[in-house]
């Protein structure tokens, strides 16, 4: 059942426009209305057929609380009569938004996600596996301290957010160069360290509904960018572990998890380890779309999935080139060895931004990423 009131969705741009482009394709094709707030400047949004959707922009390219807030107040505005409903697609948006509530729904802004507190228990790492740890789900071997004796190891914040107010991102430390590096740049106290595993990557795309019905698709990972960052290719697959995914339901069903989230694990030796939770919309969302799931229903109740969707592909050429760009390896993992060159090949047809609405983002990226080689082939010489 529909809202009396007609609904707008809300995005504010700026980061993971992965997720975003496959959003905007899905309310397009269905008649959703959406409103995108850009970030000042070169929005990659600008690029795309989804830049007549931009209502206002932010004044300032670092998150101002009240730069947003006026924000929504042009879109009140703009949209008199509607519900303005906020979709959470960035880790620092959302975070922001959570932390001032209260004064984003005074200014007609609708936020249908967890309390704060909540969400930052799911979201930062420390505290997930921690409390992971009391439902079974077994987590990378911990280290004490990070030694040359230790490597290869992972260097994980315990938080997202470091006191002053910096992103902060894992880190694969592979030699000594590589951890000398890291203490030197780094101050370890914001981190705990795990033993770095090599393994086969899923993905548990999981929504949970207020009445605690779990509903999952399965996204088994193929190539990801280097230094643990986005995942490039991957495919949708059968369920990687039954009593892995009991496991997480009763542990998001603990805590009255509702929303969607996309939950990290690694298969070694029939062993899976829960890696990281992100409870947001994540970069390959179109997969969890072609899965069945709807943007809308990140807050409510999901349909259910329709079956037979196993084997469907998503690729991201982008992050494949700026890797390439800046010379760095590609993570390849077993599942990409074992496709067939049919299969690959067919990941082509399933790239991201190789289409009509994205194809001028899909040059901007790989003019950036050209540039970037031959800076660095300059550099070198």
């Amino acid at each position: 059942m529909q809202d009396a009131v007609a609904t707008r969705y809300v995005v504010f741009s700026g980061a993971n426009e992965r997720a975003l482009i496959a959003i905007c394709r899905s309310f397009a094709a269905r008649r959703v209305p959406c409103a995108i707030v850009a970030r000042p400047g070169e929005d990659p949004m600008r690029l795309t057929k989804y830049r007549t959707w931009i209502a206002t922009t932010r004044g300032s390219d670092a998150l101002d609380l009240d730069d947003m807030l006026a924000c929504v107040a042009q879109l009140v505005a703009r949209h008199p009569g509607q519900s303005l409903t906020f979709l959470p697609t960035a880790e620092s948006i959302n975070r922001l938004v959570l932390e001032h509530r209260d004064r984003f729904e005074q200014a007609g802004l609708r936020v249908r996600l967890v309390d704060a507190d909540l969400y930052v228990a799911v979201s930062d790492k420390a505290r997930l596996l921690a409390l992971a740890e009391g439902f079974g789900l077994p987590a990378p071997p911990s280290l004490e301290a990070p030694t040359p004796q230790t490597l290869p190891l992972v260097a994980k914040p315990k938080t997202e957010f470091a006191p002053d107010g910096r992103k902060l991102y894992p880190e694969l430390i592979f030699d000594t160069a590589a951890l000398q590096a890291f203490q030197r740049n780094a101050d370890p106290a914001l981190y705990f360290f795990q033993t770095y595993l090599e393994g086969a990557s899923y993905y548990y795309l999981a929504h949970f509904a207020a009445d605690g019905t779990a509903t999952f698709a399965y996204q088994r990972n193929l190539l990801q960018q280097a230094n643990g960052k986005s995942i490039i290719a991957a495919e949708l697959c059968t369920c990687p572990d039954l009593e892995t995914r009991e496991k997480l339901t009763a542990l998001f069903r603990s805590v009255n998890y509702r929303g969607y989230a996309m939950i990290e694990t690694m298969e070694i030796d029939g062993r899976h380890y829960l890696i990281e939770v992100n409870p947001r919309f994540w970069g390959p969302w179109s997969l969890a779309e072609r899965a069945g799931f709807k943007p809308e229903a990140f807050a409510g109740t999901c349909a259910p999935l329709p079956p037979g969707r196993q084997g469907a592909g998503y690729l991201w050429m982008g992050g494949w080139l700026m890797d390439w760009g800046r010379r760095r390896r590609v993570r390849v993992y077993p599942a990409a060895r074992a496709l067939s060159w049919p299969r690959r090949l067919g990941l082509l047809a399933q790239e991201l931004y190789l289409r009509r609405d994205t194809f001028r983002l899909f040059l901007n990226e790989a003019r950036t990423a050209i540039k970037l080689r031959l800076a660095n082939a300059h550099s070198l010489s």
